[in-house]
């Protein structure tokens, strides 16, 4: 389009278009605009730019006006006449246009005078932009309209009044509901009328209140139903608004319609749960979060008595009758109630009185709508079934009473027989040392077998009151299996050359060396299984195999067999062999002996070990096959160190140097005894302090550390934790030693740096093989010699009620000197010890743990088992309770009085000399002064000062005191020395020497 130059620069001046490409295309916009007075404006200036043209024609033409004739200048200003009008025409419609705008923008109208055209030009650029900016109001109105409408959780429509309400609008959301599209419900012929949607029982209904709505305020809500595009019924919620025009005049209904099926079925649901809450026959109840009633049903009304309305919003814990109960039901409450389902049975209170108990079972829901918490409570009635439990708890307590009654009468009594038993069996051993005319040795022969049989008996009810009680337990410890065979070949191979018959042991070559378990359980049942084959084998002979079956990881199946040649046995018996009690038939015990309870013991012990036992036999084939298999663990030792015993033991641990630290002589004298005696060296440490001394000596004086825990001055954890901050003491082995059996300890000592761990009372195997582990390269080369465990005599030493003498003798290889001797010390060691202990509990009461603790390591050593126990248990409180001795004090006097007298009746003091010792060198007193002073002053010369009164020294002490003196000295222990001689210089000022 061509534009007057003038019209074109104010164009571009008011409305921002840059050229007159730029005008084109935003008239041909505006031409295309719904408003009609919008469309008209590019005409409208396009006359505009018509007049400007004519505007420059008129000038032209006045220039032009001189030259023209009179007729052509009349012509010519008619033609400018009617041009103006046009012009003004032109003028006069966009003052009219501009009026309209202004009128529907409800601005102010232009006065006729207003008709400057730059002055229209600027009001139109203006109402331009102003209708460009409400047009994009509006289009931003629609798009939130339409984003609201797409997120309504519903069906929002605009329809007809009337059926079957034909859709002006309607959202996406209808084709959830419906399955149809909304292009199906709009238009002038619909698809589909929504109204045939509606199930035509509920069409009523909705007429009704829409008709009800358009009557009186215009808003209406009804539930109803319809069919989907697949046939199925929905339930929906309409809510709508009757819409008038201004005149009051109905136009159409604008509505939300939600689909409300799964509210309506839970409603059904809940109405059917509710049904049947009140029609169960279990009481139930509900409640608040602080478990208040806010319902109960009838059965619970007619169990306790108590009606809703009585009871409505009062706790539930106070119906229940046992105040413990109640409180702990109260408590559950307070804390917000049981967070998962919590069960429990309670005894409640009817409102007669009387008491029901009841199965209670609460579980939380939570309330979704108001955020809180609530509690289904469900009962049931256990009266019954309580009253039953307790007249069956009553029997079973009366079983269980009368059980333990017989298994505590059979192991008191195999107890209180074996006591005289062993004296029995000792005196006839000794009587038969002695000269005996042929008769009364026969007697005595019978006796001493009658007598061990007698013991035999008592052992096996011992064992089973045992397991009958659950009180014996399996050990586990590491030990050769060829000993073991070795074991049964020794204790039967008599007994098997008296009836004439071979006894053999096969131990097959694929069997490990070195097996975790309990080696004296084990010998048990093999023993026994042996016995019986020779008790009930009169030829040929008996075979132990031992042999493996399986090996599952670390643990290896061991398959034992026992074979004889004796009496078969029929199934009826082989059923019966295995129960206490029993044996193949009443004439076996006539004929051979015996209780019947072996066999059943060997069955408990092979079934706690994880395996079984069985026997093959048959009355047509002579002889019986037993079987049992083991389940045991592989030991991690390759080989487990043999120790001789006394008279053969040799130089066993010959080479290695060991610093024992410990504050107790008596055991210090035990462990240095035993080590010696098989070669090794042995330094004497009282505490860790003085240990410390020994390892600052360059270079070390030993090879290992056998370490104490409860010590004075500085223990056994603290000693190690400091020796351990030393380069050179990191590497060396360090044993613990305690009579603390408990895992945790054995953690403790692991933790403190220590390499192994024994427990008190130290047996002599255990104690040679652990250095002998630890010592490594450091024990010189020495013939390994295959030996295993003994059984000493004690006929050897005295014998001393309450102690475990065979334990004791073990335990110092069969030594009857270091026996006797280790008894006489503890006699001067604790004769005072109770009345130290006292003291101590007021003064000291650290001093006073560690003396019971010594006091129990010592009574373990000495095999004192009750007195061990005590001063377990006082130790034990004491460190509970730093100076309470608890309930415990007495005991332990009881206790140490009893043992003290018993042993003061095997080893009686001496007879008091006339008077003072006459016979002693005159300068006797100086010497041991000077004696004394060398030794506190650790002056070596006091050996030599010893050897001179070594000599007269037995005239005046007795042979025990000697002994101690001769063994400090020689072993250069000299604080020990020194202690004894503090204690003999009182004994010797006494005397007034």
């Amino acid at each position: 389009m061509t534009w007057h130059k003038l019209l074109l620069r104010q164009l571009k001046r008011q409305l921002g278009w840059s050229d007159a490409a730029a005008v084109d295309a935003a008239l041909a916009e505006l031409a295309q605009s719904y408003d009609p007075l919008l469309a008209k404006l590019p005409t409208l200036l396009q006359h505009i730019s018509e007049a400007y043209a004519q505007d420059e024609r008129d000038l032209a033409l006045r220039a032009r006006s001189l030259e023209l004739s009179s007729a052509e200048l009349t012509q010519a200003n008619n033609e400018l006449r009617l041009e103006a009008a046009a012009r003004q025409r032109v003028i006069d419609s966009l003052w009219d246009t501009a009026n309209v705008l202004l009128e529907g923008l409800q601005r102010p109208l232009l006065e006729r005078s207003q008709t400057n055209l730059e002055l229209l030009s600027d009001l139109m650029h203006e109402l331009v932009q102003d209708k460009l900016q409400a047009e994009a109001r509006m289009r931003h109105q629609e798009a939130q309209f339409s984003t609201l409408v797409a997120n309504v959780p519903g069906v929002v429509f605009r329809c007809e009044l009337n059926y079957p309400w034909g859709m002006l609008f309607i959202n996406q959301q209808v084709q959830d509901l419906t399955g149809y599209t909304p292009e199906v419900f709009l238009g002038d012929e619909p698809v589909i009328s929504y109204g045939s949607l509606i199930e035509p029982t509920d069409l009523l209904l909705v007429e009704a209140a829409i008709a009800e709505a358009q009557a009186g305020d215009g808003r209406y809500s009804i539930e109803y139903r319809l069919r989907n595009g697949d046939g199925q019924r929905r339930w929906v919620f309409e809510q709508g608004q009757v819409v008038r025009d201004a005149q009051g005049v109905v136009q159409y209904l604008d509505g939300i319609i939600f689909d409300v099926t799964a509210q309506k079925k839970a409603s059904e649901r809940l109405s059917q749960l509710s049904a049947a809450i009140e029609a169960s026959p279990s009481p139930m109840a509900l409640t608040d979060a602080k478990g208040c009633l806010d319902y109960v049903n009838p059965k619970f009304e007619s169990l306790l008595g108590y009606p809703l309305a009585e009871i409505a919003g009062q706790p539930l814990a106070q119906f229940v009758a046992l105040p413990t109960d109640r409180l702990s039901f109260t408590a559950l409450w307070d804390n917000g109630g049981p967070q998962a389902q919590w069960h429990h049975d309670l005894l409640y209170q009817h409102q007669d009185g009387h008491t029901v108990w009841m199965s209670v079972s609460i579980s939380p829901i939570s309330d979704q709508l108001q955020g809180g918490q609530h509690f289904v409570v469900v009962f049931e009635d256990i009266d019954l079934r309580k009253n039953a439990e307790a007249q069956l708890l009553a029997a079973k307590e009366a079983a269980d009473q009368a059980n333990r009654l017989k298994s505590d009468f059979l192991a008191n009594m195999s107890h209180e027989i074996r006591t005289p038993m062993n004296a029995i069996l000792g005196m006839t051993h000794l009587t038969l040392k002695t000269e005996l005319n042929a008769q009364q040795r026969d007697y005595l022969q019978k006796t001493s077998v009658a007598a061990e049989s007698l013991l035999h008996i008592l052992n096996d009810i011992l064992d089973f009151s045992k397991i009958e009680a659950n009180k014996l337990h399996i050990e586990s410890s590491p030990f050769r299996l060829s000993a073991l065979a070795e074991q049964v070949i020794s204790l039967y191979q008599v007994r098997a050359e008296e009836k004439g018959l071979q006894l053999q042991v096969v131990l097959a070559p694929d069997c490990p060396a070195v097996l975790e378990g309990d080696a004296l359980r084990i010998g048990q049942i093999l023993g026994n299984l042996v016995s019986n084959a020779i008790k009930f084998t009169r030829h040929g002979g008996v075979t132990v195999r031992i042999e493996r079956v399986a090996e599952i990881g670390s643990q290896v199946r061991l398959h034992v067999q026992v074979q004889d040649s004796g009496i078969g046995l029929r199934p009826e018996q082989i059923a019966r062999l295995f129960k206490p009690f029993v044996q193949a038939d009443s004439s076996t015990t006539r004929q051979y002996g015996g209780t019947g309870l072996g066999l059943s013991i060997c069955k408990r012990l092979v079934e706690l070990m994880g395996g079984d036992i069985w026997v093959e036999s048959s009355p047509e084939q002579r002889g019986s096959l037993f079987h049992f298999t083991l389940m045991l663990e592989k030991s991690s030792t390759s080989a487990l160190p043999t120790p001789q015993t006394v008279a053969t033991r040799g130089q066993y641990l010959s080479g290695v140097r060991v610093l024992l630290v410990e504050d107790n002589p008596l055991n210090q004298q035990v462990a240095s005894e035993l080590l010696r005696g098989v070669g090794a060296s042995v330094i004497v440490a009282q505490h860790g302090g003085e240990a410390l001394g020994w390892l600052s000596i360059m270079p070390l004086p030993c090879d290992l550390i056998l370490m104490d825990l409860q010590m004075p001055v500085l223990d056994g954890h603290d000693t190690t934790r400091l020796l351990r901050t030393e380069p050179r003491l990191q590497q060396i082995p360090v044993i613990a030693m305690t009579a603390h059996a408990m895992s945790d300890e054995r953690q403790r000592c692991l933790d403190a740096g220590m390499n192994d761990y024994l427990t008190k009372p130290i047996q002599p195997d255990v104690l040679f093989s652990t250095i002998a582990r630890w010592a490594g390269d450091k024990i010189n080369a020495v013939e390994d010699l295959d030996t295993h465990a003994q059984y000493y005599d004690s006929s050897i030493v005295p014998h001393i009620a309450g102690v475990d003498t065979q334990g004791v003798l073990t335990r110092v290889m069969g030594d009857p000197d270091l026996f006797d001797s280790l008894f006489r010390q503890f006699l001067d060691d604790y004769q005072d010890a109770y009345s130290q202990f006292c003291a101590l509990l007021r003064s000291d009461p650290v001093a006073a743990e560690r003396l019971s603790h010594s006091l129990k390591g010592v009574a373990g050593t000495l095999g004192m088992t009750a007195l061990a126990d005590v001063a377990a248990k006082m130790e034990k409180q004491l460190r509970a309770q730093p100076g309470n001795p608890g309930e415990w004090s007495e005991p332990l006097a009881t206790e140490l009085a009893t043992i003290l007298q018993a042993v003061r009746a095997a080893y009686p003091a001496a007879a008091p000399a006339p008077g003072p010792v006459t016979d002693l060198p005159v300068d006797f007193a100086a010497q041991f002064a000077q004696l004394q002073l060398l030794t506190e002053a650790c002056d070596g010369e006091a050996i030599d000062q010893f050897r001179q009164l070594q000599a007269v020294l037995p005239r005046w002490l007795d042979p025990a005191s000697c002994q101690r003196l001769e063994r400090a000295f020689g072993d250069f222990d000299l604080p020990a020395a020194s202690q004894q001689l503090a204690l003999l210089n009182a004994q010797f000022a006494g005397e007034n020497v």
